[in-house]
């Protein structure tokens, strides 16, 4: 194993506990774990069933092992702080971080897609074990809460990605080589700012946002506003922007990400200065390493994995399929609905290959951010932003609608189908009803729910109390609205 590699996993490692290899014992996440083998096992149901338990169990049993010294390693192996307090250490735990970073935006792109209007559900897909994904796809959180009494995923992506971030910026100030140091901070600053930014957007008011120090001590968190975690989110780019030199690609992550918390917190016109200079043709996307969760076999019989795209969900929902906009939403045909086969689903082709990449930030979002900018100021630049867009794409001119509400419908739809499964759509739909005074029942999915039932009316993606408030005292209340 390379060295890079070797602090990389020591770095990972450290996200669980802060004790030596040789006696880590994962506390809280084995508990969770356990907690969670014993959800998924009395849930199952079929003939892979019995299957399922019998690697449950070893996985059960080996979590509990490397508790009581059955994996144990001798001392020889450890590493130690000492031995990674060099170059070589500080760009494993940079590198540790990049990887938590890439790899778990990920999973809140796709779980905005399920709670959004973006991507739909089909009854085949619940029956394949899916029934959390339905749940945040049906706006319960409820359900969803249910689901992960002992586990937060979609928290813990990001606190992965800040407790990462806080493990390597340390070892970057004081070993990385000076050349490199300040678009290194730059790096890790920008996508913990991020992390803290899309955090906001996505999950209900009333998270912790948990850290943990260079010496492997939790940091836990008291409950945070959306306005405190953008504020929060906000002074982490302040601080990429601060010591990037170089490297304009982190610059611009900056610079994107600040102008989208500033937007949410009605600060417009600063919004339009942070996005100020960054090129329209500028893209940053994940790595191709990581694969993305939309791609659909094209030629594969079934196509049980790939989620059917959205199509007036709900009634209140963008027909992402029948505006046939194949430049930002492109579809091809999948299969008939399982539950319904006079509806005919489609598969998106935006991501056409399993390894095709994310974009995670863009040139695009920053004159989007500029056009809804112009718009608040009543300055008709809004419209040809937009235009200036679409024209070197091959899509027709917009038009004004005439009244400011149809004003902000139209921005709201560009950004919707520029960024589509990108991860925006839940923040977005959310400071509509924040910044604009929409009602969340004439924006979100709602009414009878394809597969039984209505749809909820959450307007965020809660985080598990039960979870969080187990370890934490900090959090004595869950979320804060719905």
């Amino acid at each position: 194993m390379s060295h890079e590699s070797t602090t990389a996993a020591h770095g990972f490692l450290s996200f669980f506990d802060g004790s030596p290899m040789r006696t880590l014992c994962f506390r809280r996440r084995a508990l969770g774990a356990v907690r969670s083998v014993a959800g998924v096992w009395t849930s199952l149901s079929g003939q892979h069933a019995r299957a399922t338990r019998v690697v449950l169990a070893g996985i059960a049993i080996v979590t509990l092992s490397a508790c009581h010294g059955l994996l144990d390693v001798s001392d020889p192996t450890l590493i130690r702080d000492q031995d990674v307090a060099n170059a070589g250490g500080a760009n494993g735990r940079r590198l540790n971080a990049e990887s938590a970073f890439l790899g778990q935006t990920a999973r809140a792109i796709m779980d905005v897609a399920y709670f959004t209007d973006e991507i739909a559900f089909d009854a085949r897909l619940a029956n394949l074990g899916y029934s959390d994904k339905m749940a945040l796809d049906q706006r319960n959180g409820d359900l969803y809460a249910a689901h992960h009494q002992y586990d937060d995923p979609h928290l813990g992506t990001f606190d992965w990605i800040v407790t990462s971030t806080s493990l390597a910026i340390p070892q970057v100030r004081s070993y990385s080589p000076a050349d490199l140091r300040g678009d290194f901070l730059g790096q890790l600053f920008a996508y913990r700012g991020y992390a803290i930014v899309q955090m906001a957007e996505n999950v209900c008011p009333g998270f912790p946002i948990n850290d943990i120090t260079v010496d492997n001590v939790s940091v836990l968190s008291g409950p945070y506003s959306t306005d405190s975690a953008l504020t929060f989110g906000i002074s982490q780019l302040d601080s990429a922007l601060a010591d990037v030199v170089d490297s304009t690609s982190y610059r611009y992550v900056a610079q994107v990400a600040k102008g989208r918390a500033l937007l949410d917190l009605q600060r417009y016109d600063q919004a339009a200065a942070a996005v100020s200079g960054v090129p329209t043709d500028f893209v940053y996307t994940s790595n191709p390493n990581y694969g993305n969760g939309f791609y659909v076999c094209p030629t594969c019989k079934w196509n049980f994995s790939g989620m059917p795209m959205g199509d007036g969900e709900g009634h209140n929902g963008l027909h992402f399929v029948s505006e046939h906009d194949l430049i930002r939403s492109p579809s091809r045909y999948m299969r008939q609905r399982f539950n319904d086969t006079t509806v005919a689903d489609y598969a998106s082709t935006k991501y056409a290959t399993s390894n095709a990449t994310y974009t995670l930030v863009s040139g695009t979002e920053a004159r989007l951010i500029e056009s809804e900018v112009a718009l608040h100021n009543h300055d008709d630049a809004w419209l040809t932003i937009l235009n200036a867009l679409r024209t070197p794409a091959g899509l027709d001119p917009l038009v004004d609608p005439g009244t400011d509400s149809a004003r902000v419908d139209l921005v709201y739809h560009e950004r919707a189908f520029w960024m589509y499964l990108t991860g925006r759509r839940l923040g977005d739909l959310r400071r509509l009803i924040r910044n604009y005074g929409r009602h969340p029942e004439s924006i979100f999915p709602t009414g009878q729910y394809p597969l039984g039932g209505s749809y909820g009316t959450a307007t965020a993606i809660p985080f598990s109390f039960v979870d969080e408030s187990a370890y934490n005292p900090k959090i004595t209340a869950g979320c804060t609205t719905p």
